[in-house]
């Protein structure tokens, strides 16, 4: 039988890879869920991929790089999460209601996310056997309104979303908020860490779908012009910081916000996507935007060196996360 394991310090013990080491992926077709799979792989566990029945025909690249694939068909029902967790040591928990666009409703959205946080847990606490888990939270319950009070201040895991108003910000705020509930619930069972990314770009995987923040690469790379500004992070760092996260004893019970240092402007990641190869890119349509042209970012905007000191190294460069989701991209013919 299996028995949970603690340190000294009463902490649970990080994972170790291994083929008889099971970690458990929520939301594994999706963009951040298929690397943060394909990561724990290379580095040796058994990944269990949890799919959805909507998403069974998009999941030939998680069976390619070698995941055990599981049926979750619904993340706000029972069904098919004890069969899924069980045996697992650690579980990455990506999945999540996505809606960004700000009109989804608030309430609904949020109760999705809160029920599936739960279950989740819930589900990891009756398995008996995981000892880590990982949350995928968002840069978006971390910002608030802290620079209403000073304009210059920097982004930071101490921040906390105080004033979510998107439907988007309010979901994973109060998904958040339940995790470290849980994590205080089921302390004797597992420890907990969340990660925090900013908009992912990145290498899209061979056969993955083009979803979530690589559609708006997708966008601006065939014409469309708009005007964003925010903080970006490569696919390959959000999956490190997951990893990491199941691993390390000083990832016990800690955020770790994945962003680069300075706030980037969608006319920035225009201009990188034309010298990458994107030739649907019109910078002159850009410059005659007036949205656009009243764009600041702000640089520099985020304090990332908590997840450096994890890695023990910088984070890969927007310039370089861009390039490489326009080539991977271009090589799938997606635009």
């Amino acid at each position: 039988t299996f028995t949970t394991r603690q340190n000294s310090d009463g902490a649970m013990e990080g994972l170790k890879p291994s083929k008889e080491t099971v970690v458990l992926v929520t939301g594994a077709s999706g963009w951040v869920g298929g690397h943060v799979a394909k990561a724990l792989t290379d580095a040796g566990y058994s990944v269990r991929a949890a799919v959805s029945s909507r998403s069974v025909a998009r999941v030939d690249f998680l069976r390619d790089m070698g995941c055990a694939l599981v049926l979750l068909p619904d993340l706000l029902a029972e069904e098919g999460w004890a069969e899924a967790m069980a045996g697992c040591a650690g579980l990455a928990h990506v999945a999540s209601p996505i809606e960004t666009s700000g009109k989804g409703d608030a309430d609904v959205l949020t109760r999705q996310a809160v029920e599936g946080t739960e279950r989740a847990l819930r589900f990891a606490a009756l398995a008996g056997t995981v000892t880590r888990v990982v949350v995928t939270a968002t840069m978006a319950s971390i910002c608030g309104s802290q620079r209403e009070a000073n304009p210059e201040h920097q982004w930071s895991e101490a921040d906390h979303n105080d004033a979510p108003s998107s439907a988007y910000s309010k979901s994973k705020t109060a998904a958040e908020a339940t995790v470290w509930e849980l994590a205080d619930k089921y302390k004797d069972k597992f420890s907990v860490c969340t990660v925090h990314p900013a908009v992912v770009l990145g290498t899209l995987l061979p056969a993955q779908p083009v979803s979530s923040t690589m559609s708006v690469v997708q966008g601006f790379a065939k014409g469309q012009v708009m005007s964003m500004m925010f903080g970006v992070c490569d696919a390959a760092d959000v999956a490190e910081a997951h990893v990491l996260g199941l691993e390390r004893k000083e990832a016990v019970n800690q955020r770790y916000l994945v962003c680069s240092r300075d706030q980037i402007s969608t006319l920035e990641l225009a201009q990188w996507a034309l010298t990458a190869g994107a030739s649907g890119v019109d910078l002159a349509k850009w410059g005659a935007n007036e949205e656009v042209q009243k764009m600041a970012p702000k640089k520099p905007a985020t304090d990332n060196r908590k997840v450096e000191a994890l890695f023990g190294r910088a984070l890969i460069a927007p310039e370089t996360s861009l390039e490489r989701a326009v080539q991977s991209l271009t090589q799938q013919g997606l635009i």
